[in-house]
């Protein structure tokens, strides 16, 4: 995701004291890898705003993110905590501790007027980022009747910033956050592009499609002269693979490819326009930086610190991790760190990489090193993990509104009840980095239920289950392929497992009960049924079908 931060003065000599500070626009591009912007040089000619931004700003050609999740990435931008410290660990699982002290609510109390306006329902305002906002703004929590998807495209947005920003109260300073989501996977670009464009060359376009709509909004900022003393900061919450190390989109694995992300900032009056910089930074910097442009004061406890601070004397390091496969699969967490001396990547399976000779992170160097080596990048991981966490609990997400994210192609799958292990727990799941292979054919036999051919999926699904039998997810996917050819038994045993799991989500009852009901266990099924209605008492689907069982009324029955 494209982050642009926006800072400008205000002139007016009776303003409040924030207002010398200035203001600041976030816009942030879902799903936008640093080499899909071409002033990183990879590229020509795709985002032509934003390069224009860069040519008067310093460009850091080391910048990372803390986790390839939107959400959890998103977090840690507004909140400058690593996501071991503000606990959103995927998407759709919980929202954000109402203990947090965010950017937005930092703003606030400095007199700065906030406002956000989000692409999608993957940041919805339940999940907690809507702290500190006077106005939160983004598509439906819920799909509508017709099942419109809960996402807007990059126009909509722009158009809802732009009459924000004609009504605002121009004596006072503004934090305005615009969300695109539109490079997000499917890939599909407004423009017709020829038939065989392959999937890159559709992100590309979507990519381009943003920038195009970012310059009607610089186009008004700078019609209003906004842009007169402004600090532009640009970075990403995460990027995206096209098939190396055989990964697909982003989420379950730290490879560079979704790890590394663009970060430029244009500075008050283009101090070191043009320059590019080695320096190491994390995403965490942004709200500290932002924070210091707009007057507001953040936690001193922070992990992030200001880029527009001088540079810290000492050596730097970055903190990383993904615990989508650990909630969605049963793997093993992933957690990380970067610094100069390498990238090293914990998991079941440690791994090592030398990124100033290895960009591509192909030669693991664990068994050449030392394991005094390998135990430095430990303690740094162990020191943020060991830092002091937000206190109050992260509130619930209902399942409509997790059926609503699942729908723009997300898991939001947690058999855990929440329970996080420590990332350096010893255990025997089985590596993320290692199961990449099997991964990949799971998402093939998703393709294959897709088209109607559940007899194959449901083969291969059954071989990849049998290597990793702990996987949460394969054992659903099977279970529906298995329920699409009337194979009812063998579902229930499939899924029977789930059951011992410290959270049985709602969606797992639910296909029992369906079982249960066509295998003509009517009490069995209404029981399964119950407590997915006393889980999620506001999905209607669930409480329909418990009506229709226990009144023995006949009916369809629903495959998943």
């Amino acid at each position: 995701m494209l982050l642009l931060a926006l800072v400008t003065a205000c002139s007016e000599p009776n303003a409040p004291a924030a207002s010398r500070h200035g203001s600041v626009l976030l816009v942030t591009l879902d799903t936008t890898r640093a080499d899909a912007l071409s002033c990183y040089g990879e590229r020509t000619g795709t985002t032509p705003e934003i390069d224009a931004l860069a040519r008067e700003a310093v460009l850091y050609e080391r910048a990372f993110t803390s986790a390839p999740i939107t959400l959890t990435a998103h977090a840690s931008m507004l909140t400058g905590l690593a996501p071991p410290r503000h606990g959103l660990r995927d998407n759709g699982l919980a929202a954000l501790d109402p203990a947090a002290h965010t950017l937005a609510e930092a703003a606030r109390a400095a007199g700065v007027q906030t406002a956000a306006f989000v692409g999608a329902v993957v940041l919805d305002r339940a999940l907690g980022l809507d702290q500190g906002f006077d106005v939160y703004d983004g598509p439906p929590a819920r799909r509508s009747s017709s099942g419109h998807p809960t996402e807007r495209s990059a126009p909509e947005v722009i158009d809802a910033a732009l009459a924000w920003l004609d009504k605002r109260d121009r004596a006072r300073p503004f934090f305005v956050w615009v969300h695109l989501y539109d490079a997000h996977h499917p890939y599909t670009p407004r423009r017709a592009l020829p038939e065989k464009s392959s999937e890159l060359e559709r992100y590309l376009a979507e990519v381009n499609e943003m920038d195009t709509e970012l310059g009607r909004l610089f186009a008004r900022m700078r019609a209003e002269s906004l842009f007169d003393r402004t600090l532009v900061c640009v970075t990403a919450d995460h990027g995206e693979a096209f098939g190396e190390h055989k990964e697909l989109t982003h989420g379950a694995f730290c490879w560079n490819t979704t790890l590394h992300v663009p970060l430029v900032i244009r500075r008050p009056g283009g101090e070191r326009a043009g320059e590019h910089t080695r320096e190491l930074v994390s995403v965490v910097d942004v709200a500290p930086t932002l924070a210091e442009a707009l007057g507001a004061t953040l936690a001193p406890d922070i992990d992030g610190r200001s880029l527009l601070a001088p540079r810290a004397e000492g050596e730097r390091g970055a903190y990383f991790e993904s615990y989508a496969g650990y909630l969605a699969f049963g793997w093993s967490p992933i957690a990380g760190w970067i610094d100069e001396q390498g990238k090293y990547v914990h998991s079941s399976r440690p791994e090592l990489y030398d990124l100033a000779l290895d960009p591509e992170e192909q030669h693991d160097l664990v068994a050449e090193r030392s394991p005094g080596a390998l135990e430095r990048f430990r303690r740094a991981i162990a020191s943020v993990v060991a830092r002091p966490a937000l206190t109050g609990r992260s509130g619930g997400i209902d399942d409509e509104l997790r059926a609503g994210i699942q729908g723009l192609g997300y898991a939001a799958f947690d058999a855990t009840g929440g329970a996080f292990p420590d990332p350096l727990e010893p255990g025997q799941r089985p590596s993320p980095h290692a199961m990449v292979g099997a991964w990949r054919e799971s998402l093939l036999t998703q393709e294959l239920m897709n088209r109607g051919r559940n007899d194959e999926a449901a083969q291969a699904l059954r071989r990849l289950l049998a290597s990793d039998p702990g996987n949460f997810f394969l054992r659903s996917q099977l279970a529906s392929a298995l329920i699409r050819l009337g194979q009812h038994a063998e579902a229930m045993d499939t899924l029977r497992p789930l059951l011992e799991a410290p959270r049985v989500p709602p969606q797992i009852l639910y296909k029992l009960g369906v079982c249960a009901l066509r295998l003509g266990r009517r009490e069995e099924a209404a029981g399964f049924m119950a407590r997915a209605v006393e889980l999620a008492p506001d999905e209607a689907r669930y409480r329909a079908k418990l009506e229709q069982i226990r009144s023995g009324a006949p009916g369809r029955v629903e495959d998943e």
